[in-house]
């Protein structure tokens, strides 16, 4: 079945079955059998939807891509600074969360197979872009109203993006103690440093 075709409800099912096998597997060791053991589906009801595994995490990526989106896009926040602390909090997934987390390494494992894989770059692309275009559409609008200093609103999304997709990597995939607080605690004092005095 063309993946466009699979219908909203099946893809879900099959999304969220992918998310809970990723969380624990990671990519690596993702089968569809693991992915059918989180479903209530064969694997051969899986390959009824989709042609082959990769397609089932793009199922995962597009709903984990129009989620965050809503999350991002419904962020309730009085100003520009506001929102930009409540974005990168957001993006600062809690470590004590292990669905999150497993769900966050398993992202990051997706990216760095991207360069080499087309079916999962393009969703991996939506998903950063979109949340680097939230960040600097909230930098600009700070900057239009007087909030931040006149800085490249791209360059600093960027750097935002990048700490944030950084912590999974040695806060989340590492567990290195203490270093999430203590970025947390720097991406508040450099949201503070671009506000204007």
């Amino acid at each position: 079945m063309p993946a466009d075709a699979v219908p909203p409800e099946q893809k879900a099912q099959i999304a969220h079955a992918v998310r809970q096998a990723l969380a624990k597997h990671g990519y690596a060791r993702l089968t569809t059998k693991k992915v059918a053991a989180e479903s209530d589906k064969s694997e051969a009801g899986l390959y009824y939807y989709y042609d082959s595994k990769d397609e089932m995490i793009v199922a995962f990526l597009e709903t984990s891509v129009d989620y965050l989106a809503r999350e991002l896009d419904e962020i309730a926040a009085d100003g520009p600074e506001e929102r930009l602390r409540a974005v990168c909090d957001l993006l600062l997934v809690d470590e004590g969360d292990e669905a999150a987390r497993g769900v966050n390494i398993a992202v990051m494992e997706l990216l760095s197979h991207a360069p080499h894989n087309e079916t999962l770059r393009e969703p991996l692309l939506e998903m950063e872009r979109h949340t680097l275009d939230v960040i600097v559409d909230t930098l600009q609008d700070g900057i239009e109203g007087g909030v931040f200093r006149d800085v490249d609103p791209e360059g600093t999304a960027a750097f935002l993006l990048s700490a944030t997709d950084g912590y999974t990597g040695f806060a989340l995939a590492l567990g290195m103690e203490g270093v999430g607080d203590g970025l947390r605690d720097a991406i508040s004092a450099y949201i503070d440093s671009l506000l204007v005095e």
